[in-house]
């Protein structure tokens, strides 16, 4: 793969936020989905003050921006409040983007209203349908991942069923949904012990890298455990089996195990990994140590290391105590050095890349730009906090770059216990988490 710059853009805020834009301001919240078509990163819904939003919106990122002026443009609202979800384009038109699961609220009564598990929105003509799918549809859920492929399938592992998505007790599926495009059609799968709350990045070769996350310990669901950020679970679209990779931790500094973290994946295969939480002393949504991780997926094992991190703009990647505080500004880094920067420059660094692009082994007159994104989604406190973030990253390509799905997070379901920083020490959930919401 040829290419030359790329940045990596994160935004991240915790609290109620509000982004200096001329004409929509979206506020606060938590648990939206989000996903990149083209040069925008279209968001849908969350949790804000007043509960499940039906909001629709995207940040344009065809243009440069101060980080404190970013462009935002409202959209024709969902038809329900969603939060939770998890979203998925339809690759052979950039156009279709499904909607799966989550939480889906009347926004007036914010009691359930339920009707299917699956919701479709054309990005042309700013219309939301409900597909005739055939098969069985999946059981609800919520804090899980969709995947497409190249091929019309999207794939959607585990996640959560509690009382968001009106399941009388707490489960973990362990569950692979693949979804037909082209029919379309469901077909379900058992796959290997539920998780949620992970990050998935789907690889060049068809291999779908999940990290991180929770899981039921022993089976359990009133037990949980932090997944060990080491042991990689993957998922290989072309044999359709599983296996895991035992991952070599080469960093100079004590890595942490998390969940609520998330991923993109940059050129040739490497998966870089920001932020995350962790539970310590009884006490929620720590942040993790380091916040970015670079994981190479092209040496066996898999070699997980912590870049150095440089700013210009003062210390923005850590709060001054725990757990996580108020944050309300948005970030820039530039992921060719791991510097944040305070501001998005697109119009120098495309004639760069047109140059450098050129005198590379794979150059074209038709280099395509690409910008990639995923989602960090939020934590929950004793009030409500949240943890936002856009990873992006440009480079100049002649192949067709495959796409992340962005993660999202928030619903705060579980609790677990990182004694001593080892990862995976269980501990009973304490709460019921539909009280956190009302």
């Amino acid at each position: 793969m040829s290419y030359t710059t790329f940045y990596l853009c994160l935004t991240f805020a915790l609290g109620y936020i509000f982004f200096g834009v001329e004409s929509y301001v979206p506020v606060g919240r938590i648990g939206q989905s989000s996903i990149l078509i083209g040069n925008k990163i279209y968001y849908f819904g969350g949790i804000t003050d007043v509960g499940a939003s039906d909001d629709a919106f995207y940040l344009d990122l065809s243009q440069s921006f101060n980080i404190v002026n970013p462009p935002w443009t409202q959209m024709p609202n969902i038809p329900f409040g969603s939060s939770w979800a998890s979203v998925a384009l339809d690759n052979s038109n950039n156009a279709d983007i499904y909607l799966f699961g989550g939480m889906m609220f009347d926004v007036t009564t914010q009691k359930d209203s339920f009707k299917s598990f699956v919701y479709k929105f054309n990005v042309n003509s700013l219309s939301w349908n409900i597909p005739n799918v055939g098969g069985t549809a999946p059981s609800r859920r919520i804090e899980m991942k969709a995947i497409s492929d190249n091929s019309g399938k999207i794939y959607i592992f585990g996640g959560a069923s509690n009382s968001l998505v009106s399941a009388s007790t707490r489960t973990f599926p362990n569950d692979m949904i693949t979804f037909n495009i082209a029919g379309p059609s469901w077909s379900i799968n058992t796959a290997v012990n539920g998780l949620a709350t992970y990050s998935a990045t789907l690889l060049s070769n068809g291999i779908i890298v999940y990290v991180g996350g929770l899981s039921p310990f022993n089976g359990n669901n009133n037990v949980i455990r932090i997944a060990d950020i080491s042991q990689i679970l993957l998922f290989d679209t072309n044999s359709l089996t599983w296996s895991m990779n035992s991952a070599r931790i080469t960093a100079t500094i004590p890595v942490e195990s998390r969940q609520r973290h998330s991923a993109v994946l940059a050129p040739i295969d490497q998966i870089i990994i920001y932020g995350g939480t962790r539970t310590i002393n009884n006490i929620d949504f720590n942040q993790v140590s380091p916040d970015v991780l670079v994981i190479d997926t092209k040496k066996d094992p898999f070699e997980i290391t912590a870049p150095e991190v440089s700013t210009n703009i003062g210390n923005i990647t850590r709060q001054n105590a725990e757990p996580l505080g108020r944050n309300e500004k948005i970030y820039v880094m530039d992921i060719r050095n791991f510097t944040w920067i305070n501001s998005l420059e697109l119009t120098n660094q495309a004639n760069n890349n047109k140059t450098t692009s050129s005198s590379g082994s794979q150059s074209s007159n038709n280099d395509k730009t690409t910008i990639i994104l995923a989602s960090v989604l939020g934590v929950l406190g004793g009030a409500l906090i949240i943890t936002a973030g856009f990873f992006a990253y440009r480079f100049i390509s002649k192949r067709k770059t495959e796409k992340e799905v962005p993660s999202f997070f928030g619903s705060n379901f579980d609790r677990y216990d990182d004694d001593a920083g080892v990862p995976g020490t269980p501990v009973e959930s304490r709460y019921n988490e539909f009280e956190r919401f009302k």
